[in-house]
């Protein structure tokens, strides 16, 4: 898709030139306002939709990553641990007055 994305906007580059191209994918200026414009179109649309869902899945991807690195201990062994801590203290066997 990224490849896909990248071609459109090389095509758009060298037809309606690099500026009018990247103005087009960030929604600057109206793909109505270039010529041609049949070219520009879907440079605008991949703009619009696919761009920010390239770069939300991205992010969820590190996010994903991220929070799976910080969740490695199973449930049962935080619970069984928390248990243990809980209990009380074995009675001490030194000698006393």
């Amino acid at each position: 898709m990224v490849a896909e994305c990248t071609a459109l906007y090389v095509l758009n580059g060298f037809l309606i030139g690099w500026a009018n191209s990247y103005d087009v994918l960030t929604g600057i200026t109206s793909p109505a306002a270039v010529h041609p414009q049949w070219c520009a179109w879907p440079l605008s649309l991949t703009g619009w939709a696919v761009v920010p869902a390239i770069i939300g899945a991205a992010a969820g991807y590190v996010i994903t990553e991220q929070i799976q690195s910080h969740h490695s201990r199973e449930l049962t062994d935080v619970l069984d641990e928390l248990r243990r801590l809980s209990e009380p203290p074995p009675p001490s066997s030194g000698s006393g007055p």
